[in-house]
């Protein structure tokens, strides 16, 4: 697996999130919203999470590699002050007529009455418990596109998946068994009926072949300081979980309140 690298051309500016993401135009013409690498894993988690989201075709924004130079630091104070090193960073890339959940919500609208692919909702829930993510349960966290119709749903934000901004092997060893739900809202929660609707997504996560999980991983920068040990570790990680996620699912249906089978 080969990511696509462009480089950075105009700083647009740091955007709110509590990774201080921003936002910047890049020589293929795009615009990518850049989570820096470097200190933690949140360029690691977002580059796995677009990716295996991808892999199961669930609509996320392609995640490619930014090459940030030391001079476009040099005139951002915000990257000044947090020491960010020139080189390549997680991009993902930016969807135009986006807003999260909480617009949508200020107005009293329902997710089921104005989404034109409600039917995906199902799916992200699996992939979320796929990869430990924590705090789906957060409106911001949801990215809204209008479009003509209604609103376009994509998965973003996987900052907080795989244990955390800091997973280890050890913590990743752990996280492997974990049979909980992870969080989630109860608008997404209420589109899971029983386990037809989980089930197109769980069978594309089960038919993942090992080798397209060991490309994935493999993709990681080794400038991103993840090492052998914790690459092994996270390709047996996503191996496990995902021989566990229908049992996980299954077990915890009392946590669907319109599960019906």
């Amino acid at each position: 697996m080969n990511l696509k690298v462009v480089n950075a051309i105009r700083d647009v500016g740091v955007t709110k999130g509590a990774t201080g993401p921003h936002f910047m135009e890049c020589d293929d013409g795009m615009t990518y919203l850049v989570k820096f690498s470097g200190g933690s894993k949140v360029a690691v988690n977002e580059h796995l999470g677009h990716s295996l989201a991808r892999a199961v075709t669930l609509p996320s924004p392609r995640s490619v590699l930014v090459e940030v130079s030391a001079e476009m630091i040099a005139h951002s104070v915000d990257m000044r002050n947090r020491g960010i090193a020139p080189g390549q960073h997680q991009g993902s890339e930016a969807v135009p007529n986006s807003s999260d959940l909480a617009e949508l919500e200020s107005r009293h609208g329902r997710l089921d009455e104005e989404l034109i692919n409600w039917e995906v909702l199902p799916g992200t829930i699996c992939l979320d418990n796929w990869i430990l993510t924590e705090d789906r349960d957060m409106a911001e966290n949801h990215l809204l596109q209008a479009v003509p119709g209604g609103f376009r749903y994509h998965m973003v934000d996987f900052t907080h998946s795989f244990t955390g901004t800091n997973w280890t092997a050890d913590s990743l060893e752990q996280g492997s068994y974990v049979r909980v739900l992870m969080p989630m809202l109860p608008q997404v929660a209420a589109s899971v009926r029983g386990l037809a609707p989980l089930e197109s997504t769980l069978r594309k996560i089960e038919k993942v072949q090992d080798s397209a999980v060991e490309e994935i991983v493999a993709a990681i920068p080794a400038a991103w300081n993840v090492t052998p040990e914790e690459r092994l570790t996270l390709v047996g990680f996503l191996e496990l979980r995902r021989g566990l996620l229908r049992s996980v699912l299954t077990s915890n249906k009392d946590r669907f309140t319109n599960w019906a089978d």
